[in-house]
């Protein structure tokens, strides 16, 4: 056996050699050898720094610091270190796409000179290793987001004049956390092999174990009335002082403008050439839908803040009861829904733009609608439902792969009512523009489409409170929409920012059941996942400025998900919910833009980041 492996051992040493001479020896016209040893040479020379914008262990010390000889020793010893760690695992259980993933990544955070661009690659071999440990896809599912981080931060660095889009101490956190992906994978691999990979991570071709046995449900009476008084708690956190501040005030100065232009049928409202009239915009660059909405409302109540928000706030009430269909279908247990619903009842974000006259909250109600009525295989309405959320914002096609994976999990068959999906959502979409086609035709909608994908794609405007997708779920950098003057020793602020307990708990409970879904297998848990990072992580590679409210769309699988882990705890549930409730009472006002004393507004600031 060891006269077999060192034969194999010597024979793939040759055919890389081999290889490695031959891609040389394409470029040569002289002595080949000479040749390779001055084309290494002039590489090495180049850049002579231990990290070049890399996010692996030098990082941490700051980018481009000079090369020296501690440099290359660190990376000798890291890689024997790595090597002799896993090369007993790899022998005996595993093949050599383990020991090569984990020198990749070693070599990618160790050696110096790295380039970002260096990680990837880690991702070919580390693919393979999930079939042999499947524990090793944390690991991936980290380095994945990082990478993309670190791609962005480079890209801008190099074509913006040098601007770093994270602040240091992001860089070296991030270059800590890659670091420490390398202890884990060395754990995963000597103490998690031998286990099968969660095939439906990949494939719908398993047969998924039995979802978990919460115990005893609640009754649909019982549920009906804690329903009730959840729906209720939110009608009056919604609507109370709906109509204050009376102006407009943050985006509605384009949303809620443009809506009353829609009303009174100015075709300005579809003509983005005009120039914008002092404080106010034209508001051209979403879909018509949630300006329509706005547009019915203040025919009925006036043109007045209640009127325009309206709308928002009742779609907002009518979401949480969503949230509760959708926990119940998915777990088929109604205290699941329950505690779901009432986690984003007490949750600030929603509350917040559900009370402002944009379109965030139109997108968030259809887009869960339509996923709950598509679980249903109710296709009609669920096709209609996606048509109105996207002709509310755009950003409601990240719900396709939502679909398709619910599709692919529960194996099922083609039927013509899917066609739906094909004709109900265009044809909604341009519906949603049937005031503009009275007065204009088909050139003039195919343009104003242009200009909203230039002005998404290409807009370059900074905010001092803007942030990027990763801050989110820690909630780091809110964002004020309203401030009133300081009168009196009183102050009326409206600020987009989330219930911190809800926020830090969900982010805990989402990373806890990443790893149940794996061990459990439960497609439903991938599901909610799935769902909660697709609407936020693509964020990564948006070009224009960002605020914490597009983090909106992820915030009911967030609650979804510390729903079902306060289900399968139940015995703590009280306690959480209780701090979730008083935590809410206490950032109420700061929420709703109520007037109170200076002393408590300052209350809230408990980091220099969240004023």
């Amino acid at each position: 056996e060891t006269k077999r492996s060192l034969t194999k051992f010597v024979t793939y040493g040759a055919i890389s050699l081999t290889v490695f001479v031959a891609g040389f020896a394409a470029f040569s016209n002289k002595n080949l050898v000479l040749f390779i040893y001055e084309r290494i040479l002039a590489t090495l020379g180049q850049y002579p720094y231990k990290s070049i914008n890399a996010f692996n262990f030098w990082g941490i010390f700051g980018q481009w610091q000079s090369d020296n000889l501690s440099t290359t020793v660190t990376s000798i010893v890291a890689l024997t270190l790595v090597f002799v760690s896993l090369i007993k695992s790899v022998h005996k259980k595993t093949s050599a796409y383990v020991l090569l993933s984990g020198l990749y990544l070693a070599g990618f955070l160790f050696m110096g000179r790295m380039h970002e661009r260096h990680m990837l690659a880690v991702f070919a071999p580390l693919a393979i290793a999930l079939s042999e440990v499947p524990y090793l896809i944390i690991v991936y599912l980290v380095l994945s987001i990082t990478y993309l981080m670190n791609l962005r931060y480079s890209f801008v660095w190099l074509n913006e004049s040098f601007k770093e889009i994270f602040s240091d101490f992001s860089t070296k956190a991030i270059s800590v956390l890659n670091t420490s992906t390398l202890f884990m994978f060395i754990y995963f691999v000597k103490n998690k092999v031998g286990e099968k990979l969660p095939k439906f991570l990949f494939t719908n071709s398993i047969k998924f174990q039995k979802e978990v046995d919460f115990g005893k449900d609640i009754s649909i009476s019982l549920a009906k009335k804690l329903m009730l008084l959840i729906l209720l708690f939110s009608a009056v956190s919604r609507l109370w002082m709906l109509g204050v501040p009376r102006n407009e005030y943050f985006d509605e100065v384009y949303h809620a403008f443009t809506a009353k232009i829609v009303l009174h049928n100015d075709s300005k409202a579809w003509e983005w050439w005009n120039p914008h009239p002092p404080g106010f915009a034209y508001e051209w660059t979403h879909p018509p839908l949630a300006k329509l909405f706005m547009a019915g409302s203040m025919l009925m109540f006036g043109e007045n803040g209640f009127a325009w928000r309206l709308p928002g706030a009742l779609l907002g009430i009518a979401t949480i009861y969503v949230i509760y269909l959708l926990a119940v279908a998915l777990f088929k247990d109604r205290l699941v829904g329950i505690f779901s619903a009432a986690i984003f009842a007490l949750e600030g974000l929603p509350l917040v733009i559900s009370r402002i006259g944009m379109n965030d909250s139109y997108l968030l109600f259809f887009v869960l609608l339509s996923l709950y009525l598509y679980l249903r295989d109710r296709n009609f309405l669920s096709a209609l439902s996606f048509g109105m959320a996207l002709a509310s914002k755009w950003s409601a096609i990240w719900a396709i792969p939502i679909f398709g994976l619910i599709f692919l999990s529960r194996k099922r068959e083609l039927k013509l009512s899917y066609i739906w999906f094909f004709i109900l959502p265009p044809l909604t979409y341009l519906a949603s523009y049937a005031q503009m086609f009275l007065n204009h035709g088909l050139d003039i909608f195919w343009g104003m489409q242009k200009q909203m994908w230039w002005y998404h794609t290409g807009l370059k405007a900074t905010h001092p409170y803007s942030s990027t997708w990763w801050e989110w779920p820690l909630l780091i950098r809110p964002i004020y929409l309203y401030t009133s003057n300081e009168l009196g020793g009183f102050v009326s602020r409206i600020y987009a920012f989330g219930n911190p307990f809800v926020f830090w708990f969900g982010f805990l409970a989402v990373i806890y059941l990443l790893y149940l879904t794996i061990k459990k297998r439960d497609k439903n848990l991938a599901l909610v996942l799935f769902a909660y990072f697709v609407f936020f992580v693509p964020w990564a590679v948006s070009p224009r400025v960002m605020f914490l409210y597009h983090y909106l769309p992820s915030v009911p699988f967030l609650a979804i998900a510390t729903g079902y882990l306060l289900r399968i705890k139940k015995s703590y549930a009280v306690y959480v919910f209780t701090l979730f409730l008083l935590s809410y009472i206490y950032f109420y006002p700061h929420w709703a833009g109520l007037n109170i004393p200076l002393w408590l507004d300052k209350s809230y600031y408990w980091f220099s980041s969240w004023r």
